[in-house]
């Protein structure tokens, strides 16, 4: 399986605590070098800067050299054009991506994308965390916002 990560996933799951589910949930998980640089900006989370900066052999980043676009991807920010890029150049099976306006544009162009509630909810179902817990850190540590009702929707699928 082909998984190609943005930065807010990463950025979330290194905040919980819980990075570690992705390879036991996807293998090796590819990255554009726009996304870790956005990782160890400045401005981002110590926590996250510091994983990045000796990220695991699972994580892999690759420079895509591909010169695909398409007109929607002037919409997006550099690591979400890098991200959607990437995963078009692997024909990736699944791409990680949080904000609203990426997650459109690149269902709309044909991949399979999910969020961080999707990757906390597989990694439920496979007893690797506890899915309220995590939410609950997620809410509390992070900007993440989520409705009750979209909560009890995914509570229903466990």
């Amino acid at each position: 399986m082909i998984v190609i990560s943005d930065t807010s996933p990463l950025r979330y799951l290194v905040a919980i605590g819980h990075v570690d589910v992705l390879p036991v949930l996807y293998g090796r998980i590819l990255c554009p070098p726009e996304v870790l640089a956005k990782c160890q900006h400045s401005m981002s989370p110590a926590a996250l800067r510091a994983w990045t900066a000796k990220p695991p052999d699972w994580l892999v980043v690759v420079t895509s050299v591909s010169s695909w676009t398409h007109s929607e991807l002037a919409r997006l920010d550099e690591g979400e054009v890098a991200a959607i890029r990437l995963a078009h150049e692997q024909a990736a099976d699944l791409l990680l991506m949080d904000e609203r306006k990426g997650r459109q544009i690149a269902q709309r162009l044909g991949f399979r994308v999910s969020g961080i509630l999707a990757v906390i909810a597989d990694a439920a179902r496979r007893q690797l965390l506890d899915f309220d817990q995590a939410v609950l850190k997620l809410t509390q540590e992070t900007n993440f916002r989520v409705s009750p009702q979209v909560l009890d929707a995914i509570r229903s699928q466990l």
